[in-house]
């Protein structure tokens, strides 16, 4: 056999076990940046994340009589809620930021009854833009809140909070449904991979294949397998977008609640 012809299974070989550690590894969730260092969390601020689903109800919390022990002690578990399967980030997929999460002031059921003017609208999409940095937009929220009246003011920091947040979650919606889309598309380009994979191994191993087949197989196989690790590697910065908004909420929320 020839050196060229040494070379190319060699190579070959190389390719099918490069991407069978490829596939297994791409099936585990995005996780951070290899070297970078953990993103600083605001003081104060909390993660959110769905409450347990195997937990006892709060009424439940209480010692039972014995006449009211169930026969399982374990009758309380639910079975967990079905997660989707096109979520690809370690992040847990929360729809929504709640006004608890990042509003301690005063009850944002007044806010509806605040009538919003052209200045507080046009303040929300100002600083709601992800390419406002967030120290500017919290500077500007806290020198609005603090000229406006004191009689009405907490009403109206209010109002300006709820506005916030509704589109900071509207644009944050917008962002998870893109990553779902992406991390479908990468779950069929998983699947072709596979494919591709187990029909070049056939090729190899066919006799009378022609060599021109199996370098065309072989090339295809390289190309996808490529494309896969590079929005693999996209990912770990596509995941990190709803946090991004999260903290920006809470900081905007906390530069509000320091101006009442």
């Amino acid at each position: 056999m020839s050196t060229n012809a040494h070379r190319r299974m060699g190579g070959t070989a190389l390719v099918a076990g490069s991407l069978a550690l490829l596939l297994h590894l791409a099936v585990l969730p995005a996780t951070a940046q290899d070297g970078a260092a953990p993103r600083d969390i605001p003081e104060g601020f909390v993660l959110p994340g769905p409450p347990p689903v195997n937990a006892p109800e709060a009424e439940e919390a209480k010692p039972p009589s014995p006449a009211e022990t169930p026969v399982s002690p374990m009758s309380f578990a639910r079975t967990p809620e079905k997660g989707t399967t096109d979520w690809p980030c370690i992040q847990r997929r929360v729809e929504t930021i709640s006004p608890a999460q990042i509003w301690n002031g005063p009850d944002v059921a007044n806010a509806a009854n605040v009538e919003r003017t052209d200045a507080m609208r046009v303040l929300a999409d100002q600083i709601v833009a992800r390419r406002l940095p967030l120290d500017e937009a919290a500077m500007m929220v806290k020198d609005f809140v603090a000229e406006l009246p004191e009689n009405g003011r907490g009403a109206t920091a209010t109002a300006i909070v709820t506005d916030i947040l509704d589109r900071l979650n509207k644009e944050r919606g917008e962002v998870m449904v893109g990553i779902e889309r992406y991390g479908a598309k990468q779950k069929a380009l998983a699947k072709r991979l596979r494919e591709q994979s187990s029909e070049f191994a056939r090729l190899r191993q066919q006799p009378d294949a022609a060599p021109t087949e199996i370098e065309n197989a072989r090339q295809a196989l390289l190309w996808d397998t490529r494309i896969f690790d590079e929005r693999r590697q996209s990912l770990t910065y596509v995941c990190e977008v709803p946090v991004l908004i999260e903290q920006r909420a809470f900081g905007l929320g906390r530069a509000i609640a320091s101006a009442l």
